[in-house]
């Protein structure tokens, strides 16, 4: 029986005109995923063949679908071509859809590729340190991010030591296949076609490119498309990205009308995309326009639906490509179209967000505005650090307060004597804000601590002491965003404790 709704899962793949093989792998990986009935439907799409980018959605019969770009890359084909050609589906506007990272940047890539290189040295030729590996992919000037996966696959595979060297080649950057051949020191070059279907480039450009190699023993692989376990990644993508469930609560979150526009201040929690609340993720999902701040991270903004306006109002230190009236005026104006507009922001819209001067801007200008609260980054940064802001026995109370000020550095003296103070924006005025306690009689022993990106795989803890925190902070590198803790609690910072992010918990578990 046909569903007339259901999940469908689109495979789309760059494909070629010319060369039907390079598309016959898309659909043999196609068919093999619809034996095992994971998906109402399965379907392929192709740049060049059909269907096309700009009709495969108007084919399908499923409300709920998932896109996978079958690329090696983000670019211009999955950042610009893709998701501008299904927003001309008919259906596009009908059905929840969400397009997943490309197959590429998965991290399941590395271990397939070493466990490839594996099979191909059994055949003993040469022991494994004598073999220059080259993984060559297609790249190309237009997109900065074309050549990212790639190099990123050479780091992994040279941590993991799978050859004597690992080398990157592109068919359409730099370095070229032939400037990568001449580098090479062993004498066997194995060489990983980081591509899909192959097509000529695989059967015809790279034994031209890689030539005799300076009469190395050279194995040219076959395609990444024809290894076996793609399929699993294929799943575990859709898997992790599929399209938002329908609102449950579209009154409340101001969706059920769909034509006066809105404003919502969404906060986005302190870094880990796991911490944004329920209700922030679902506006966030049905948003027309999301504007967002430099805190705001790229998985979280993964979760914006494909076709949505996404503006990066970046404001941060020495670096604000809007002024707080341009973005104002935005958010106004997105929402007198008709927009649901998401404005996100890193920590909670209201603690040192100037959510205020934004909320009061859509109320003049009369426009309905809604604040959804998120979790900060004054709480949630000591707390990921292992530093309760307050103690039974070291601490009942405690001040949040910003290092900057429009004038500078901001007045603290006022806060010397709270048993607990814990300083956003610190990591630039530390040496500033320690001096000012100091002088006003807060004892230069008093344990101090700095959280650089909590939440985040990039969390790092200093301890110190208020006189030393400044330098110790230069001394561990640590760069914004940092939050300072103050007091005797932070003396219970655990130095050594890294993030352990709630989705990658989510991910452990199977959930």
């Amino acid at each position: 029986m046909t569903p007339s709704s259901g999940r469908a899962l689109v495979l789309a793949a760059h494909g070629s005109r010319r060369e039907p093989e390079a598309n016959g792998v898309v659909r043999r990986l196609a068919e093999s995923l619809r034996g095992r009935r994971l998906f109402d439907e399965v379907a392929v799409a192709f740049h060049q063949g059909e269907p096309g980018f700009g009709a495969v959605l108007d084919e399908l019969l499923a409300d709920e679908v998932t896109v996978v770009p079958l690329l090696t890359s983000a670019g211009y084909y999955c950042d610009e071509v893709l998701p501008a050609a299904l927003a001309r589906n008919r259906r596009f506007g009908q059905i929840r859809l969400r397009q997943t990272p490309p197959v590429g940047t998965h991290a399941g890539i590395a271990p397939l590729v070493a466990r490839r290189v594996t099979e191909v040295l059994r055949d003993g030729v040469v022991p494994r340190d004598e073999v220059s590996l080259l993984v060559v992919g297609h790249g190309t000037t237009r997109h900065a991010e074309s050549r990212t996966s790639t190099l990123g696959l050479v780091a992994t595979l040279r941590r993991r030591r799978v050859a004597g060297e690992v080398l990157a080649g592109f068919l359409d950057d730099e370095p070229s296949v032939e400037a990568a051949v001449a580098r090479a020191r062993h004498p066997r070059l194995v060489v990983i076609p980081f591509l899909i279907g192959g097509g000529s480039h695989a059967v015809e450009d790279l034994p031209t490119l890689v030539g005799d190699a300076g009469g190395r023993v050279v194995t040219i692989d076959q395609p990444l498309g024809r290894y076996p376990g793609l399929e699993e990644i294929v799943v575990d993508l859709a898997r992790r990205h599929s399209p938002p469930p329908p609102p449950r609560f579209g009154s409340r979150l101001g969706l059920a009308s769909g034509k006066r526009g809105s404003v919502h201040l969404v906060g986005g929690g302190p870094g880990d995309p796991g911490l944004i609340t329920a209700r922030g993720l679902g506006l966030l999902r049905a948003a027309d326009v999301v504007v967002y701040d430099r805190l705001v991270g790229p998985e979280i903004l993964r979760e914006a639906r494909t076709g949505a306006e996404v503006i990066d109002a970046g404001k941060g230190p020495g670096h604000a490509p809007y002024s707080q009236e341009a973005i104002n005026a935005i958010l106004v104006d997105r929402a007198r179209r008709g927009r649901l507009v998401v404005r996100l922001k890193g920590g909670d819209p209201f603690v040192f967000g100037r959510g205020s001067e934004e909320v009061e801007a859509c109320r003049e200008a009369r426009v309905p505005v809604q604040v959804v609260p998120g979790v900060s980054s004054a709480v949630a940064a000591p707390a990921a650090a292992g530093i309760p802001v307050t103690a039974r026995g070291l601490s009942r109370s405690f001040a949040v307060v910003t290092a900057q000020s429009a004038d500078g550095v901001t007045d603290l003296i006022p806060f010397a004597a709270v048993e607990t103070l814990v300083v956003l924006m610190s990591r630039g005025a530390l040496a500033a804000v320690a001096g000012q306690l100091v002088a006003a009689g807060r004892h230069p022993d008093t344990p101090a601590a700095c959280i650089q990106s909590a939440t985040t795989p990039d969390q790092r803890v200093t301890r110190a002491t208020l006189a030393t925190i400044a330098e110790a902070a230069d001394r561990d590198g640590l760069r914004s965003p940092v939050v300072t803790v103050i007091g005797p609690v932070a003396a219970l910072a655990d130095a050594g404790l890294s993030a352990t992010p709630v989705a990658a918990l989510a991910v452990a578990a199977g959930a």
